[in-house]
């Protein structure tokens, strides 16, 4: 996943520091330019990553920390605290209709880890009393659906599939199904995709249409 990746870049721009005795300004900048790529490649956007490094930049380089015993981890805790900021630092619960099932839409690109973040929901679910079906509505991708059948059975969840049909109408399928067996949480597995495939966007926005979702995660 992006923000695995994230994570791991994150770490090694800290261990450098850390290997410092005394900061210097170049070594500030230089671990800064290595965060905002890292924030590059977990597909953040420019400008966001630009003011997310100008703000920690200001702060990290003020005499406080320039002057402190131990800089580096004063860096360090300033990163953290604006990744905290930018990612929000409230919870947000899941909406859960007072007439169910709760139809939940998953997003994101390929190879983000959706099937695996729709399996590991589901357990969570069952473990909050409720019934999830899994849905598996990625036809594109080679063996998505045998994945998806995999995890769900690792953590007992049922899944409906109906092959290499259409997406739209194997969402409106599952949605049925899950009404009609009793399920009060359905999990739609959609395919990876870049917001630039007109093609793919459209089946999107038409899986959302055919099934008024109460929530969509982006993974």
């Amino acid at each position: 996943m992006a923000f695995e990746g994230l994570s791991g870049k994150l770490n090694a721009v800290f261990g450098k520091l850390k290997g410092h005795g005394k900061l210097t300004e170049k070594d500030i900048k230089e671990a800064m330019r290595e965060v905002r790529m890292a924030l590059l490649d977990a597909d953040v956007s420019f400008k966001v990553a630009k003011d997310f490094v100008n703000k920690v930049s200001e702060k990290a380089l003020g005499a406080r920390v320039m002057e402190s015993l131990t800089p580096a981890q004063q860096v360090i805790d300033i990163v953290r605290s604006e990744l905290v900021e930018l990612m929000g630092n409230t919870t947000a619960k899941l909406d859960f209709p007072s007439k169910p099932p709760c139809i939940i839409m998953m997003c994101g690109l390929q190879g983000a880890g959706k099937t695996t973040h729709c399996a590991k929901l589901a357990k969570w679910l069952m473990g909050q009393n409720r019934r999830p079906l899994l849905v598996a509505c990625d036809v594109y991708r080679p063996a998505a659906i045998d994945q998806l059948k995999i995890v769900g059975e690792k953590v007992g969840a049922r899944v409906f599939e109906e092959g290499q049909g259409n997406p739209v109408e194997i969402a409106k399928h599952g949605v049925k199904y899950a009404k009609d067996q009793g399920f009060d949480t359905v999990l739609l597995d959609t395919a990876g995709r870049l917001h630039i495939d007109e093609t793919l966007m459209d089946e999107l926005k038409n899986i959302k249409s055919e099934t008024q979702p109460n929530e969509i995660l982006l993974v």
